[in-house]
């Protein structure tokens, strides 16, 4: 925000430069990131600007008299403000929605959009330029002059940070006032000629003819200040926050009003505000005030208070503020302080045994906050909020009790970790995308319609085109950021991201699960000048290794992989991946629709797993064993195989481990060999390495053969193997 200096200092009873006093909001928690020089157009103008920094949750601080407040209870002096004496006002009882005066009548349809709305009417104004004073502050502010009536309006906004509109009470219908939800596909032509589609989400004041402004946000042509206007009728009102956050996301429009009431402005404020600007008209545009203020409100607006504990304050700070110091501070900052004793038979916690002043740990300060400051809501918040007058540089510097243990990691974390450090050490790169996705996506990946992954969550406000869902699979992002790749002439690319997935599941909040994603295509190891033809294909064995490599740090053993029916994957070439029975992931190569959708190569090669599945069955602590002191026994057994999906790698190494006993300690396959002359049409020829071992004494050969034998004997009766002599 800019804070014209010399603006500012009308406010503030004091002498300080602006440099200085950009030094002492810094330190005082409102950042001032640099001091400008400014001059107006015509010349005859200069100031110093202080380039503030406003945080979210300070809405207070918006506004030239919030600046002014807050240096005030930093440099100890009065604040000096404007007549801001409250006209004569009219309401309801409260939560009624209506409320006529003269010719003028407001009815709020909607009180929980519009909590409270307050207007004022002005007759016999002429519309002209502004003084050049006004015009030089506004100039100074950032805001462009239009006319004496709006610049009153821009010039109240800026003072007290209270958004206000003039609507021309002629063009308003029947002077009537209607604060409601606009109509499913109601148009509205805004101030800048821009014609806004509505819904039923947006709230609008309106007449009985239609919408006339969109709330908070921006008013519209119909009833906008013209030079013949002479019948003025001032806006001030409270609305609520996040309707208003959505509406300017929604129609992309972002306003100094808007920006205001999204950081949430005083309820209490509206009366105020109208007063200063109906003032303001009068001295500026001539007319006069008719009747009294109409202002309609859904309750009446203030704070419950909050107890402070001035012994705690001095706990939590490392001081020794005596309880009317901690008083004053708050005073200073506007807030009520009302101070009282308990009995207290023991203290309440441990460090308030003992305490150096036993007096002060019976008291109690009841502290009633403005509805000016949402961002105090507990004790603690107060306690920040003398630290901050106090003056950080004034609490003395201790060092801190050793009291807390060491953090300690959670398992999930702790997967996560194990599985990012693996899978960047086998050459992939991390990569980070949105949690959104369109519905195209989900078409690109040719998932059918009755797929998990087609129970999305659909934002209502989607931030981008083809982002209107919550992501169901990291597929997409990682797919497209490899599209990228290859768009930039990238033809190795091996990438992978942990992140959340989201599932509709029809309850409150939907099913959260972390998952892990991997694409690649390319080489891994390209040629060189001295190994021309040494490079390493990344294809689906390239990637089952590195999941193996994964499944082996993480301590996995029980694993078993079968022909996968995923939508996204080549059926003859990917395999779903089971631990223990549990099916966790897939891995293969994205089937040619899906590399065409993205513009892929072939082969594209992806994996998907379900992380909190896979954490069920990994071991995150490393044991380590010593090595073997006794050799190995290996034996090599080749068996022919029908080639179908009953005899797979997986099948026939399950029915080793089952049949071969407990001196079996690993077993493999490193051959498979096919020749319909030799073997027959249908079958196939798959070698096996077995090693066996004793933990206590070296195995003779009879041993080994028993149980060589016992293998063959069960591949032939359950499977139908044969062992191949030749």
């Amino acid at each position: 925000m800019r804070v014209p200096y010399s603006w500012l200092m009308e406010y503030l009873d004091t002498k300080i430069s602006a440099e200085e006093l950009a030094e002492v909001l810094t330190m005082g928690g409102l950042e001032v990131e640099s001091v400008e020089q400014w001059r107006s157009a015509d010349g005859e103008a200069s100031d110093e600007v202080l380039m503030t920094s406003v945080t979210s949750n300070r809405g207070d601080l918006l506004s030239m008299v919030g600046v002014a407040r807050h240096a005030a209870a930093l440099l100890k002096c009065d604040l000096k403000l404007p007549d801001y004496t409250i006209p004569a006002t009219e309401s309801p009882n409260v939560g009624e929605r209506d409320l006529e005066q003269g010719d003028t009548r407001i009815t709020i349809e909607d009180l929980d959009g519009c909590p409270r709305y307050s207007a004022l009417r002005v007759v016999g104004v002429e519309v002209r330029e502004s003084p050049q004073w006004m015009r030089h502050r506004l100039e100074a502010a950032g805001i462009r002059p239009i006319s004496n009536v709006v610049d009153a309006t821009n010039y109240v906004l800026w003072e007290l940070g209270q958004p206000l509109h003039a609507f021309d009470h002629r063009l308003v219908v029947k002077g009537q006032i209607i604060v409601r939800r606009a109509k499913p596909g109601e148009k509205l032509i805004t101030i800048d000629e821009n014609t806004r589609e509505l819904t039923d989400r947006d709230l609008v004041i309106a007449d009985p003819k239609g919408a006339i402004a969109l709330a908070g946000v921006m008013g519209g042509v119909e009833s906008e200040m013209r030079e013949r206007t002479t019948d003025v009728l001032i806006e001030s009102a409270h609305f609520n926050p996040s309707m208003i956050r959505r509406t300017a996301q929604r129609h992309t429009m972002s306003t100094e009003a808007s920006y205001r009431f999204e950081r949430h402005v005083d309820p209490n404020l509206t009366l105020p505000a109208l007063a200063r600007a109906a003032r303001l008209i009068e001295q500026i545009a001539g007319g006069q005030i008719v009747g009294n203020a109409i202002d309609v409100h859904k309750e009446q607006f203030a704070r419950e208070p909050i107890v402070l504990r001035p012994a705690r304050t001095n706990h939590v700070l490392g001081t020794a503020l005596d309880t009317d110091t901690q008083v004053d501070l708050l005073g200073r900052l506007g807030f009520e302080v009302l101070c009282e004793q308990v009995e207290m038979q023991t203290p309440e916690r441990d460090w308030l045994r003992p305490h150096p002043d036993e007096q002060q740990a019976l008291d109690r300060l009841t502290v009633t906050v403005p509805t000016r400051r949402p961002d105090i809501e507990r004790e603690i918040d107060l306690i920040e909020e003398i630290a901050i007058v106090f003056g950080y540089n004034n609490i003395p510097a201790t060092l801190p009790p050793n009291t807390s243990g060491a953090g300690m990691r959670t398992r999930e974390q702790k997967l996560q970790e194990r599985v990012s450090e693996v899978m960047r050490g086998a050459g992939l790169c991390e990569n980070v995308s949105y949690s959104m996705m369109g519905g195209c996506d989900l078409d690109f990946l040719c998932i059918g319609t009755d797929a998990d992954e087609r129970q999305a969550l659909c934002l209502r406000d989607p931030a981008a085109e083809n982002q209107e869902l919550m992501r169901t699979t990291l597929l997409p992002g990682l797919l497209a950021a490899a599209r990228y790749n290859v768009r930039q002439r990238v033809e190795d690319i091996a990438l992978f991201e942990i992140g959340r997935v989201f599932t509709d599941i029809g309850a409150a909040l939907p099913d959260e699960r972390e998952k892990l994603a991997a694409v690649c295509m390319g080489s891994a190891r390209t040629s060189t000048w001295n190994m021309p033809d040494e490079y390493e294909k990344m294809d689906f064995f390239w990637l089952k290794g590195v999941l193996e490599q994964l499944l082996r740090r993480l301590h996995i053993s029980d694993v078993k992989f079968e022909r996968s029916q995923h939508a996204s994957l080549h059926h003859g070439r990917s395999a779903k991946i089971l631990v223990k029975g549990e099916h966790v992931g897939d891995i293969g190569e994205a089937q040619p629709k899906v590399q065409s959708s993205y513009d892929l190569p072939e082969p594209t090669c992806v994996l998907e797993i379900d992380l909190k599945k896979l954490l069920r069955h990994a071991r995150l602590l490393t044991e380590y064993k010593p090595q073997p002191r006794l050799p190995a026994a290996v034996r090599d057994l080749a068996l022919v195989v029908d080639d179908d999906a009953k005899h797979t790698g997986g099948a026939l190494v399950t029915a080793a481990e089952k049949s071969a006993g407990e001196l079996l300690e690993d077993v493999t396959i490193f051959d498979i060999y096919k020749d319909p002359h030799r073997l027959g049409e249908g079958r196939k020829s798959v070698a096996m390495r077995l090693r066996f071992r004793h933990p206590e004494r070296t195995l003779t050969d009879a041993e080994v053969d028993e149980a060589m034998g016992r293998v063959i004997k069960h591949m032939e009766s359950k499977l139908g193997a044969e062992a191949r002599t030749w």
